[in-house]
Formats: C-alpha cells, structure tokens, sequence
C-alpha cells in the first residue's frame, strides 16, 4: 500500500492553497466561479489531493461555499452565488513566478515520491540502512534541496529518520515494532471507519468494492500496481476520511509496517496471501456497499488481526537482501 499523495500533499497543498486564497481575496476569480478537484488539478498541474486538500480548508474559512452539485463556488458577497463554470485561467487565475517555482517544485518531488518511499519501505524489514542525500539526488537527477524535501516527506510518516549527525537512516521493523502498529491499528481503524462513515461518497465504495471484486476474479491479472490501488482504496481513501485529524495521523503513521511487508509479499510472489487478504478487503466493502458500517468496522478488525499474525513471523524470518534488491542511494549497516 502506497499512498503517494498523503505525506506529500501538505506542502503542495499550502501552496495551492495560498495560489487560491490570494485571488480570491483581491478577487480576481468571479463570485460563484465552480472550484473542483479536477479544474484546479488541471488549471495548477498538480494532483487531486493537494487540491482537495486546499478546497477543504478555503471552504472551512468560509471563503468557498458547497454546489448542490459537485464542487464548491467562490464567495465574495452573496451567501448563494449561482455557479458559473468556466476555464480557470480565463476566470482570472494567473501565476507569479515565485508560484511556479515551488508548485515545480513541489510537483517534481510529489512525482518522485511513490517510486521512493517504495524503494526504501521495501526494505525496511530487512534491517538497518543509511540513505545517501547526494547518491539519491543522482539517481533521479534532482537537486540536493529536492532530495531533502523528498526526505524529510519521508521522516513525518516514520520511514526514515536522523541521527545526532543528521545523517539519514533506515529503522529496521522488528516483530516487536510491527506488533505495536498492528495493536495501534486494530484499535484506531475501525473507529476511524465508524467516523468516517457519514463522509463516505456512494461511488466511491462503489468504484473500491468493483475494483477488488475484478481483482478477485481474475488473480492473475492483478500487478503491483493494481493490488496497491486496492490497500489503498480500504486504509488510506476511506479510513482517512476519518475527521479526527489526531487519529489519522496516528494510523498514517502505524500503517508504515502494511507498506514494508506487502513490498516483502511482492518480492516472494505470495499469491495466497494477497488473495487472502483481498477477501478480507471485500467483507469491510460489502457491508459499507450495504451502508452497514458497524459489521465493516467489525470485519476491518478482524482482517488486521489476522494481517499481524501471519506478517509478524514472516517478519522474523526474512534473508539478508542481496546489492541488486536495494537502490544504490541505500547502504546497509553491517
């Protein structure tokens, strides 16, 4: 389970933010202009979710108010504008430099992002590893600054860490370690579903639940890719929906283990593992699709009670990775 987008959005979602709250202070985007996910994903270049994010919190400052469609409209003056769509930049949106600078910039490390905490959360229960800045800045032909923000991304969700020296490292996920997370996740996600449950949009567990359904029927088709999708529809676009923010960031950060050990699974091709926990995805779906959220949270605790007692062991027991299975940017601790 990758998600790409949750440790880095804040940063990119600060300036969207601000890109948009700056026009629509010195009103430079008409009353009642439609704002969504997609146009200002498309208008700025950057992904959904930062956008989500910054629409999220322009809304809760009163500065956007809710469509009776979809999407949210520009407020100035009347508490109900009526919507006008039109093409962000012809309404009035335009950039200054320093903008597209950091959304550049931004939007490079939050390109890069998935690719790297895979590489590193691949290999993270495997042991002790020191990650090289300058070796990983070289290896995707980025900057030293980009590198570091690329890292310090990774630091806030627990992947890496610094030393006394700033030096960056890898901790290794012991069974001990994985046992807590797994305890903190059994306990906290299924609350989180329960509190998620009033934001959850219909076509959203519709599209999750038809996702794994297809999964389940034809395994083989089923890559790295696919069955990522499928994690994180379950453990990162639904829980997260949850609105206590605390608890989230709790989860986020005790969901690291699921990351390192489903990129452990991949490496060995356990197919009956995966389809294993694909069922179990599809008894939290089914009952949510039949807006029963008591008997999914039910089964959600259940399905990482049973993911704790099949990782931790297999945790234990796993070889020494040989040079050719970890990026060059990581050194292991002899």
């Amino acid at each position: 389970m990758t998600p790409p987008e949750a440790p880095s959005a804040p940063l990119l979602a600060d300036t969207v933010y601000r890109v948009l709250r700056r026009h629509i202070e010195a009103r430079h985007l008409p009353e009642g202009l439609l704002l969504g996910e997609a146009n200002i994903a498309k208008a700025l270049s950057v992904s959904r979710t930062p956008a989500r994010a910054a629409l999220q919190r322009l809304a809760d400052e009163g500065l956007l108010v809710p469509h009776a469609g979809r999407g949210l409209l520009v407020r100035h003056d009347d508490p109900a504008p009526q919507p006008l769509r039109m093409d962000l930049h012809e309404a009035g949106l335009s950039l200054v430099a320093a903008d597209e600078d950091h959304l550049d910039s931004s939007t490079t490390a939050d390109r890069l992002y998935p690719d790297i905490e895979r590489a590193i959360a691949s290999c993270m229960a495997f042991g002790r590893f020191w990650v090289n800045q300058t070796a990983l800045a070289s290896h995707f032909g980025i900057s030293r600054t980009v590198a570091h923000d690329l890292l310090t991304r990774l630091e806030k969700v627990g992947v890496v860490s610094r030393d006394r020296n700033a030096r960056w490292y890898v901790e290794p996920l012991t069974p001990a370690k994985a046992q807590e997370h797994y305890t903190l996740r059994a306990l906290l996600e299924p609350e989180a579903l329960l509190l998620a449950w009033p934001h959850m949009d219909k076509a959203r567990i519709e599209a999750s639940w038809q996702r794994l359904v297809a999964a389940i029927q034809a395994p083989a088709a089923l890559d790295a890719a696919g069955f990522d999708q499928i994690e994180r529809d379950l453990h990162v676009d639904l829980i997260h929906l949850c609105p206590n923010a605390q608890m989230v960031k709790v989860i986020q950060e005790s969901q690291m283990p699921l990351i390192a050990t489903h990129y452990t699974i991949e490496r060995y091709s356990d197919s009956a593992q995966i389809g294993q926990s694909m069922l179990q995805h599809l008894s939290v779906l089914t009952p949510l699709m039949e807006q029963n959220p008591q008997r999914a949270a039910e089964a959600l605790r259940y399905h990482l009670q049973q993911a704790a007692e099949v990782t931790i062991p297999r945790i234990a027991n796993l070889p020494v990775l040989r040079p050719d299975q970890y990026p060059n940017y990581l050194l292991p601790e002899r």
